[in-house]
């Protein structure tokens, strides 16, 4: 052990002293190529390179979202879950934040929305247009050659059958578990539960979301910005998360 003049400087604390990041999440959410506002691994890329940046003490990502794809979403929300273990990440709906939005929004360290904000809208859907009887009326008829009826199932020129409904049910109720089971682990709450504190579709405004326990209260961007820009702050939040998933884990 050195002392004196010879001592070996103590390692500066990440979590202490560095910069807050602001990641802003807005429009819609899609995977690059299907022309979204925000691209999910753009989201992703983002908030790896900041968990891994020494500079950053904190993420914090004010979200004005309607959702977005299923595509990608998972993916970006493992990221920011997986970010959280190593420095605060904090989502604030700013003032909207909806279905994918919430997805990832759920995924951090915590969750605010500010005043007069809204969240919600926790589901999924998809859905089938049939342009039969509008073709009908203009004498347009089509006729698809296709190599198999997989490949034409669900196709706009004919009413939507039983079977590719059934199918289209079964891609929705799949993606629906998804995200009741990422709302769970993010908020360290049961899968069971997801429905009754979130919501099955449902907006809120900030004071019914807080009431309700889906999010952590009611602040403003600013507000967020302020109080996780000091080091106590952020070495509590890391130590409630820390005691929440240890809680989690033991039910």
């Amino acid at each position: 052990m050195m002392s004196g003049a010879g001592q070996a400087a103590k390692p500066a604390d990440p979590i202490r002293e560095g910069s807050t990041l602001i990641l802003p999440i807005t429009g819609m959410l899609a995977p690059r190529g299907l022309g979204g506002s925000t691209y999910y691994d753009t989201i992703a890329d983002r908030v790896r390179e900041a968990a891994a940046d020494p500079k950053v003490g904190a993420i914090v990502m004010p979200i004005r979202s309607p959702g977005g794809y299923v595509w990608g979403c998972a993916e970006a929300g493992d990221a920011i879950f997986e970010a959280r273990a190593s420095k605060p990440v904090v989502a604030v709906a700013d003032p909207y934040c909806f279905s994918a939005a919430y997805w990832l929004a759920t995924q951090g360290s915590a969750f605010y929305c500010t005043t007069s904000g809204d969240v919600g809208s926790v589901g999924v859907r998809s859905g089938h247009t049939d342009m039969s009887g509008f073709e009908s009326k203009i004498g347009m008829v089509t006729t698809l050659i296709a190599s198999s009826p997989d490949k034409i199932a669900a196709h706009p020129h004919a009413p939507l059958s039983d079977e590719d409904r059934g199918e289209l049910q079964e891609m929705v109720d799949a993606s629906n578990v998804a995200f009741a089971a990422a709302i769970a682990r993010g908020r360290g709450i049961k899968a069971g539960e997801v429905a009754v504190i979130h919501g099955t579709g449902k907006t809120f405004s900030a004071a019914q979301a807080t009431a309700n326990g889906a999010i952590d209260g009611v602040m403003t961007l600013r507000d967020v910005v302020a109080k996780y820009s000091t080091g106590r702050a952020r070495l509590s939040l890391m130590r409630r998360q820390a005691a929440a998933m240890e809680m989690a884990l033991a039910i």
